[in-house]
């Protein structure tokens, strides 16, 4: 009986060395674990913050551009206004000096050119005649030319006003472009 008492030892020696081994390979495994588990934590942590960040930093990038596109937008309606305003008091002008000059009496509608003869030698014939004029002479024109002039002029106004209008706006839009800031500096000194 001792030799299986002996036996039964050596077995239950063994039991206890392998409850042993399993309960330190268990606590080894929960220690690990937690260490594994506060070392996601950390990193879950880090990524929120990181994500943090980036969010507010897009948000900060998207209100500057806003603010900027807001001030673009004002900057060209002022622009729009007053290229407007001095279009319109350029045309009011314009139809006030072609209402003068319909109610004028015929001396003051008449229009005169001053011509002046080019120098001989220059392909141009230097015989007179009687439809030629000599230096320093006149020429009138109808009616209906000094009309003309009229609408000629209130063409050129809206040309000029709608190439001023578009020029500004270009430099508005990209000050970058070649004579923008030149414009900026007409525009400062008016």
């Amino acid at each position: 009986m001792i030799a299986l008492l002996q036996q039964y030892r050596l077995l239950l020696l063994g039991l206890a060395m392998a409850a042993l081994m399993t309960l330190s390979a268990a606590g080894a495994w929960q220690w690990q674990a937690n260490s594994y588990g506060k070392q996601l934590a950390e990193q879950a942590s880090t990524h929120a913050h990181t994500l943090g960040e980036i969010a507010r930093a897009a948000a900060n990038q998207l209100q500057a551009q806003q603010n900027k596109r807001q001030a673009l937008e004002q900057r060209l309606a002022a622009l729009d206004s007053q290229e407007h305003q001095e279009l319109t008091d350029a045309q009011t002008e314009n139809e006030r000096l072609r209402r003068l000059y319909a109610g004028a009496d015929a001396e003051r509608k008449r229009l005169h050119i001053q011509a002046t003869r080019p120098v001989p030698g220059d392909g141009v014939p230097t015989g007179t005649s009687p439809g030629s004029l000599g230096d320093g002479e006149s020429v009138e024109l109808t009616g209906a030319a000094g009309q003309s002039v009229w609408d000629i002029r209130a063409g050129i106004i809206a040309d000029r006003a709608k190439l001023k209008y578009w020029q500004a706006r270009a430099c508005a839009v990209r000050p970058d472009l070649p004579g923008c800031s030149a414009a900026r500096e007409i525009r400062a000194g008016e």
